[in-house]
């Protein structure tokens, strides 16, 4: 795909983007945010949205699973709260579709997988 963005080139804020806090232009790396949403977002979460559109252009897909999976990581090896990665996508998307409540598990598989594999934590995957 030449010609196609390999990263984000420029950040766009606009005054809404109806249901989504941001999106992206794959093919020339411009992502827009909502500023509406955004000021009404902890700033971890913001990070985590401008994280997954960069996603989007660096893997040039519209996967959002995939999409998801490539911002949990980046945010997670920042150091940043891995419950906060699932909180994120519980408040931005709708958990009566199917696709986006699939998302929200798989979200908290990784976050429990990550604190398993990098902090040792044992009890995520004990009942009690």
């Amino acid at each position: 795909m030449t010609g196609w963005a390999k990263g984000i080139t420029k950040i766009t804020r606009v005054p809404d983007l109806g249901s989504t806090p941001a999106r992206v232009n794959r093919r020339t790396g411009e992502m827009f945010v909502s500023v509406r949403h955004m000021k009404a977002m902890p700033k971890e979460h913001r990070l985590f949205v401008m994280l997954h559109e960069k996603a989007h252009v660096e893997l040039q897909t519209t996967d959002e699973v995939k999409a998801d999976a490539k911002a949990f990581k980046e945010y997670a090896d920042l150091g940043y709260s891995l419950n906060q990665s699932v909180k994120v996508l519980t408040s931005v998307l709708n958990q009566n579709n199917p696709e986006h409540h699939w998302r929200m598990y798989l979200q908290l598989q990784r976050a429990k997988a990550y604190d398993y594999s990098h902090y040792g934590n044992t009890k995520i995957y004990t009942n009690g």
